[in-house]
């Protein structure tokens, strides 16, 4: 079984074990991030297939939409860090519990994913030959 530590990303940390990040505050609470932000938690992993594990983990319990009953605040929503803790470990459990069911499901997501960032390609590139069009008609 793996195991993870989290604690409040702060301007500095360094870590020399395999880590990533997880949104804390706003509607994208526990979204998982390569690259830290001022609103993020700092989650740490004794190997590298334990952090793939838990940020794919915290990748498909972000798009459930598990970390949305444990916001809190009115103005900007936040998740607590024991709540996202909670949240991962009881994620941790099912996953394991059926764990082929859940490397299908881990599998459809990361493909879906590459999908998706391909679309998004896609449409930039449309947007960018409208702009070529446009200039090239009322710009020349």
């Amino acid at each position: 079984m793996h195991t993870f530590q989290i604690k409040t990303y702060r301007e500095g940390f360094t870590s020399s074990k395999p880590h990533f990040f997880i949104l804390s505050k706003g509607l994208n609470a526990g979204k998982p991030l390569d690259t830290p932000c001022p609103n993020c938690f700092a989650i740490t992993t004794e190997s590298e297939e334990a952090r793939n594990f838990y940020f794919w983990l915290s990748y498909g319990l972000w798009q459930a939409q598990a970390f949305t009953p444990h916001l809190t605040g009115s103005v900007v929503p936040f998740i607590r860090i024991g709540d996202a803790r909670a949240v991962l470990l009881a994620g941790q459990e099912k996953a394991l519990k059926d764990r082929g069911k859940y490397l299908k499901s881990l599998a459809l997501l990361q493909d879906f994913e590459k999908k998706a960032k391909i679309l998004q390609k896609q449409v930039e590139l449309v947007k960018q030959v409208k702009r070529a069009i446009m200039f090239r008609i009322l710009l020349e």
